[in-house]
């Protein structure tokens, strides 16, 4: 199970990292290259996928010090329901959600 748990660790990890490059450090890397903000694609990256990862390796894994790093990380992971929660919630839009319609409109 320990292996299962190291290969539920990698990919969660790998994915974490994706979308933090994908939303953080993609963008001003291609503003640092000479493109322009009307040339760069915005691209998503893998929702829920790495949180999930991450979250179902920590009861697999040995090492509580990876452990704690598995949970640390996936805070990271802008992909995962915390980050959805909390974009609805600053934008003023989780009460909406939450009753099933948007009162915006």
């Amino acid at each position: 199970m320990a292996i299962v748990g190291m290969v539920l660790f990698a990919l969660g990890a790998f994915v974490t990292l994706a979308n933090v490059y994908l939303s953080f450090i993609r963008y001003p890397v291609h503003l640092a290259l000479g493109g322009t903000r009307e040339t760069y694609r915005w691209v998503s990256g893998f929702p829920l996928v790495g949180s999930l990862f991450l979250w179902l390796s920590i009861p697999l894994l040995s090492s509580v010090g990876l452990r704690w790093f598995a949970v640390a990380l996936s805070l990271f992971d802008t992909g995962g329901i915390h980050w959805f929660v909390g974009t609805m919630w600053w934008t003023g839009q989780l009460g909406a959600f939450l009753r099933g319609r948007n009162d915006r409109e």
